[in-house]
């Protein structure tokens, strides 16, 4: 018997005691028990699309003898004792079963998801870094792209899917996937675009630059009006503020 074939049973003998007035305390446990049957195939199908969406074999087998056991012991005893069945050991070891599967399969999701980021870690340590020193524009996109990625990272492609799809304005787990990478491919881009930015800097500005990120910092008395406008003429006087030691 599968998962959605004991839920079907469950409802069905919840719904005959609910005909003879059972309890409300054990109405609502059936109905708990068979939302977490239901819940956890309709899960367990979802990891199953996304497995071979993303063409892994390396998922982790599910315990299948546990689960037809634990299964097989609940529809035994709902056969023997109707939705009492649902105070007895078999629905509590079926309940944890299921459970165990789930935080399983979950794990896995989470590490192949997050596998799809490992690219981009050191591009987000830069990005958060303080230490970029380009255009406005460009240092806007990197720390804008750096923060949504940190933000895709610890969703869940199952469990998210429908608010990464509004939010990244895409449809289907492939989609997802290929505007993660855009997106990681856009961070690169625009620090490659402010590396560059910096290359082209006078070596004046950029010994500036380094003292400024230093812990000491740059001392205000070594700001000319002529250093003032070197800096604004490369587009990173803003960059700079004036702090008190």
């Amino acid at each position: 018997m599968t998962l959605f074939d004991t839920a079907t049973e469950l409802l069905v003998r919840l719904e005959a005691a609910s005909a003879e007035d059972a309890g409300d305390e054990l109405l609502a446990r059936g109905r708990s028990v068979r939302d977490d049957v239901m819940s956890t195939a309709e899960h367990l199908e979802a990891v199953q699309s996304y497995r071979a969406t993303i063409g892994r074999t390396d998922a982790p087998p599910l315990d299948a003898k546990a689960m037809r056991q634990a299964i097989g012991r609940f529809r035994g005893a709902l056969a023997r004792s109707g939705p009492r069945a649902l105070q007895q050991q078999s629905a509590a070891t079926l309940v944890d079963v299921m459970t165990a599967q789930i935080k399983r399969v979950d794990r896995w999701v989470a590490s192949t998801w997050r596998e799809n980021f490992d690219a981009s870690q050191e591009l987000q340590e830069r990005a958060n870094s303080g230490d970029l020193h380009g255009s406005p524009e460009m240092k806007t996109k990197a720390s804008g792209r750096a923060a949504t990625i940190a933000v895709l990272r610890n969703k869940d492609p199952i469990r998210d899917r429908i608010e990464l799809e509004e939010r990244l304005k895409v449809e289907g787990l492939n989609a997802l996937l290929e505007r993660v990478n855009e997106l990681v491919e856009e961070l690169r881009n625009a620090i490659a675009a402010i590396d560059l930015e910096h290359a082209a800097m006078t070596p004046e500005v950029r010994a500036v630059l380094q003292s400024a990120a230093s812990e000491d910092g740059l001392l205000l008395a070594e700001v000319t009006l002529e250093l003032m406008e070197a800096l604004r003429s490369a587009g990173v006087l803003d960059d700079l503020v004036v702090r008190r030691l």
